[in-house]
C-alpha cells in the first residue's frame, strides 16, 4: 500500500469529520440509534495557487486521478490530529502495548501498559494512535484511534486505561502486547473526490484544486 505524497502542502484543511449515528423512533416512542462509525472519517483539503510545471504538483495530481479512478486506498496522516500530522498533547513517552494477556478487548476503553510511569496527562484528549497488526495481520495499521478523555500512567508498569473513538468491534480484537504508534500514526483512506473546476492560466498556475477523503475502515 502506498503512502498519499505530502510534497506539496494544502492551504486548508478541515476537521475530520464522523458521519452522525443513525436515529429511529421505537415502537414504544423512544429513540434508537446506531453508530456509523464503520463508516470513517471525512475530511477536504484545499491547495492554492500551485504551479502545473512543478514535479512535484505534477505527481500529486496524478496520484489523485489514479487512487480515484481505481478506488485504491493508501496511508495518510492527517495535518489537524496530534499524534497523526501533529506533536501529541500528552506526554505520549514509553513504550506502549495494548495489556499483555487481554486478547479479546472491545468497546470504548483499551488497556495499556508500558508508559513512562506516573505520568498526569500521558495521552490527552484528542490524540490519535495506531495498533499494530490492526485490524490486519499485515504490518499495516489501518484503525486511527482518538483519546477522547485524558489518561493517566500508574505506577511500575505503566498502565494506562485509554478511552477510545471508535469502539472496538467484539469479535475483531486488537491482540496482546501490540504496539501503539503515537507519534505520525496514519490511517487508510480513499478519495471521495476531487475537484474537477480547478484549471490553469496562461502562466500554468492551477488555482481551486481540492480533494476530500475517506478513511477506510
Amino acid at each position: 500500500m502506498g503512502a498519499f505524497p505530502r510534497d506539496v502542502k494544502p492551504r486548508a484543511v478541515t476537521y475530520p469529520k464522523n458521519r452522525g449515528s443513525l436515529v429511529s423512533v421505537g415502537q414504544s416512542g423512544g429513540l434508537q440509534t446506531r453508530s456509523e462509525s464503520a463508516q470513517g472519517r471525512i475530511w477536504t483539503e484545499t491547495w492554492g495557487v500551485i504551479s502545473a510545471g512543478d514535479a512535484d504538483v505534477q505527481d500529486l495530481l496524478a496520484q489523485v486521478g489514479s487512487f480515484y479512478n481505481t478506488g485504491e486506498s493508501f496511508t495518510i496522516t492527517h495535518y489537524l490530529l496530534p499524534g497523526s500530522g501533529k506533536t501529541a498533547n500528552g506526554t505520549a513517552t514509553g513504550s506502549p502495548i495494548t495489556k499483555a494477556g487481554e486478547t479479546t478487548q472491545s468497546g470504548t476503553s483499551l488497556l495499556t501498559t508500558g508508559w513512562t510511569a506516573s505520568v498526569t496527562g500521558i495521552m490527552k484528549a484528542g490524540d490519535c494512535f495506531t495498533i499494530a497488526d490492526f485490524p490486519e495481520a499485515s504490518g499495516t495499521a489501518s484503525v486511527l484511534f482518538q483519546v477522547v478523555a485524558d489518561a493517566n500512567s500508574g505506577a511500575g508498569a505503566g498502565a494506562a486505561t485509554l478511552t477510545i473513538n471508535p469502539p472496538i468491534v467484539v469479535g475483531s480484537y486488537p491482540g496482546a502486547s501490540k504496539a501503539l504508534t503515537v507519534s505520525g500514526a496514519t490511517m487508510n483512506a480513499i478519495v471521495l473526490q476531487y475537484s474537477d473546476t480547478a484549471g490553469a492560466d496562461a502562466s500554468d498556475l492551477i488555482g481551486g484544486f481540492s480533494v476530500t477523503f475517506q478513511e477506510k475502515v
